[in-house]
């Protein structure tokens, strides 16, 4: 089985080094030999604090805007929203790191280094992360480093053996932070970020090792714990932030290092151990073919952007994307554009959570693949947008429920973005909203529907008040809005535009979030009048439409494209992640989204890691495996980092596009948004034998299969809710009741 990820040389650069986190504490292990540094990160290490954004201004001049797009002056329409569709202060700050939005920001280096004449021999170099144990191993002649990220103690743990004695030393470097070398082998770093409600923080670093001491000054190069010669060390750290929490962050540190300490490495290392296998083992994936796990991790990418075959390439990275979702997403926050990792203070974006696509797609495999545990850090924030939505939806909109925009931070950040035409997307908060119903069709959880339905509902009041009637067809649209970060041309002024009213993306996920409101109303028998005005605005809503191309419109209008290769693909929601573009019921619409596709991809579309991902998700519903493998080969050799990491086109990464793929690969081999499960729907060619083991289906189903040659060999379904089993393979279609707990051998 594929699991793991190894190098020959350490590495080279932060987008090299090997990602180990406990969904709050993160670390990038480099694997230096005389020096090893080890970056950590820590999921509230936020600088901004909370802060006024909503703009009462743009209620004010709501009814002009609307009005100049429905006379079509669009022109006119986006000057009057670029000054007053937006934030009350600016947003787009990641370059300044003091600004009250904030950024997320590394807790710090820990630099070790071999001191005196160490006994260096780097013959026999491995560096490795075993994706199953969640250990990195860094391992050179005699020396050999072990490092893994704790949950349950909460610390980074480090144990540093050779065969012969060394001396070493340990150093901590953060900026901004107060460091102090304490003389019983502690480090410990203090700062705060800057204004009124900002956050404090402390880093405590501790080293076991015989007469560890301190030497030199805190704020010298020389400062750092010295330790006399022995052959085995052990080095702790841990952050904590004082971000909604009364506790003194360095009281939680010394505590988290004591209980760390007691505990030993040992049994560190065997609970984490234990505990993270079997969250891996839930669902794995074998794709047979010829077995390269001796090949080195970045000499098979480079083979495979030379052009070579590597089948089980993809089953790596089908892993590794489900352990970044482990690691980033069982703290106080979901995981952020980033995972859990973060390199300085200044990250793309803030390394925010972005709503229109990036957030969610972080979450896309979660459900599939068993980690429903891991979903919760994700829900907790929706609640948290919804508290601090409301406000936004009364002062921007004068609408009841709530709204939360394009970009978020852990402050309860819903307003718009400061320019509309990236940060004016009303409809992010509701597309947050499908996560929770999905989960209730995958667990059949009541009591969790029950508990998180006020946010569905209340998003769909919103909407109750915010849709307007378009005087041109009737229908009911958002105006103003946008297609995520696209633009179409004018026909009126010649100019490329952004702002609309009713864009195809809006109109999905509204008629989606009408849906999922109606049916968990039915579900927990609340709201039926409520239920009955949804339905009413539902049949209102604009159809979709075919283009002169034959493709899907995205927006009401047949416009020209300023970039007909663009990243967003907003008008194909409706295709994945939703089901409302299907083959068997909408074969039109399912034909005309396929040309939407190929369109973009002949303009260069599908360029950064996620946009790619989400292609790949398509052509899976598509059930075209091979167009899908293809893209998916496209993002190992243009959009993957040495170290696995999804690459942005520029010189920074997004976690999406690794999450978007892992999903990707799933939707190839399972599927159950329609009315029955389908099993190997878009198996490629390529993966001529394979087994999956743990996948999960809507309904409450947990599938084993096995193929060779496109023929199934085995397949088992263990039914956990004990619902009626509808399931396709192999053009046969199974029907059958179940009963909960038992297991089916179909094949």
């Amino acid at each position: 089985m594929e699991r793991k990820v190894w190098y020959r040389r350490p590495a080279a650069a932060w987008e090299e080094a090997l990602p180990l986190g406990n969904g709050a504490l993160g670390m990038m292990v480099f694997g230096g030999v005389e020096t090893e540094r080890l970056q950590l990160s820590e999921e509230t290490m936020w600088s901004g604090r909370p802060h006024d954004n909503d703009n009462p201004e743009c209620l004010e001049y709501l009814e002009e805007m609307r009005r100049l797009l429905f006379a079509g002056k669009a022109k006119e329409a986006e000057a009057l929203c670029i000054k007053y569709l937006v934030c009350k202060k600016g947003s787009d700050n990641w370059k300044t790191p003091d600004a009250p939005y904030g950024t997320y920001q590394t807790a710090g280096d820990v630099t070790i280094q071999m001191i005196g004449k160490p006994v260096v021999d780097s013959s026999h170099y491995r560096r490795e992360l075993d994706i199953f144990d969640g250990v990195a191993t860094v391992h050179f002649g005699t020396h050999t480093r072990r490092h893994l990220v704790s949950e349950k103690y909460g610390v980074t743990a480090t144990e540093i053996v050779c065969k012969a004695p060394e001396r070493l030393k340990v150093r901590f470097d953060r900026p901004n932070a107060d460091v102090m070398y304490e003389s019983q082998g502690n480090i410990v770093a203090r700062g705060a970020f800057v204004g009124e409600g900002a956050s404090s923080y402390c880093t405590v670093v501790s080293v076991v090792a015989p007469e560890s001491v301190a030497e030199g000054g805190a704020d010298s190069e020389a400062a750092g714990i010295f330790t006399h010669a022995t052959t085995r060390f052990y080095i702790y750290t841990t952050t904590a932030t004082s971000y909604k929490t009364t506790k003194s962050p360095e009281e939680e540190c010394r505590e988290r290092i004591r209980l760390a300490r007691e505990a030993g490495f040992d049994k560190i290392y065997e609970e984490h151990v234990a505990a993270h296998r079997e969250v891996m083992e839930r669902a794995v994936l074998d794709l047979g073919g010829a077995d390269r796990s001796a090949v080195p991790t970045d000499e098979r990418l480079e083979a495979i952007c030379r052009g070579e075959e590597d089948v089980s390439f993809a089953a790596l990275y089908f892993h590794f994307g489900k352990y970044l979702l482990m690691s980033s997403s069982r703290g106080k926050l979901p995981a952020n554009i980033q995972g859990i990792w973060v390199k300085d203070c200044t990250p793309p974006w803030s390394a925010d959570f972005h709503i229109n696509i990036n957030l969610q797609m972080m979450y896309w495999h979660a459900e599939i693949l068993g980690l429903t545990e891991y979903m919760e850090p994700y829900f907790h924030y929706i609640e948290d947008l919804a508290e601090h939505g409301e406000k936004t939806a009364k002062v921007q909109y004068g609408c009841r429920g709530w709204v939360a925009h394009t970009i978020a931070n852990p402050w309860g950040f819903t307003a718009p973005g400061n320019h509309p035409s990236w940060g004016a997307f009303a409809c992010a908060g509701a597309w947050c909203c499908r996560d929770i119903y999905e989960h209730y069709l995958y667990t059949g959880d009541a009591a969790f529907l029950q508990k998180y339905y006020p946010l569905i509902r209340d998003s769909a009041i919103f909407f109750l008040d915010f849709l307007v009637t378009d005087p041109h067809n009737g229908c009911l649209v958002t105006a103003p809005s946008n297609s995520p970060e696209n633009r179409y041309i004018d026909p009126v002024s010649g100019e490329a535009i952004a702002m609309c009213a009713g864009p195809t993306m809006d109109n999905s996920i509204i008629a989606e979030l009408f849906d999922n409101a109606i049916s968990c109303a039915e579900i927990l028998g609340q709201d039926a009048d409520l239920a009955e005005k949804w339905r009413a605005a539902r049949a209102k809503l604009p159809p979709f439409q075919i283009g002169k191309h034959g493709q899907l419109l995205e927006w009401q209008e047949d416009y020209d494209e300023i970039e007909p290769g663009h990243r967003h693909m907003s008008h194909l929601y409706g295709v994945y992640p939703a089901a409302l573009i299907t083959k068997e019921k909408t074969p039109n619409l399912f034909e005309a989204a396929q040309v939407s596709i190929n369109r973009r991809l002949e303009n260069g579309g599908g360029h950064t890691g996620w946009s790619n991902a989400w292609i790949i998700c398509f052509f899976a519903r598509f059930l075209k495996g091979d167009r899908a493998y293809e893209m998916l080969k496209n993002l190992f050799q243009h959009g993957t980092y040495r170290n696995l990491f999804d690459h942005h086109p520029t010189v920074f990464f997004q976690m999406d596009g690794n999450h978007g793929a892992t999903a990707g690969i799933a939707e190839m081999l399972l599927q159950s948004h329609e009315d029955a499960i389908c099993v190997l729907p878009a198996c490629p060619a390529a993966w001529k034998e394979g087994s999956f083991r743990g996948f999960r289906a809507r309904g409450g189903f947990v599938i084993d299969a096995a193929w060779k040659n496109g023929t199934l060999t085995k397949l088992t379904v263990r039914s956990l809710l004990g619902n009626r089993l509808a399931l396709r393979f192999a053009d046969k279609l199974v029907e059958q009741e179940t009963i909960a707990g038992k297991e089916y051998h179909l094949i």
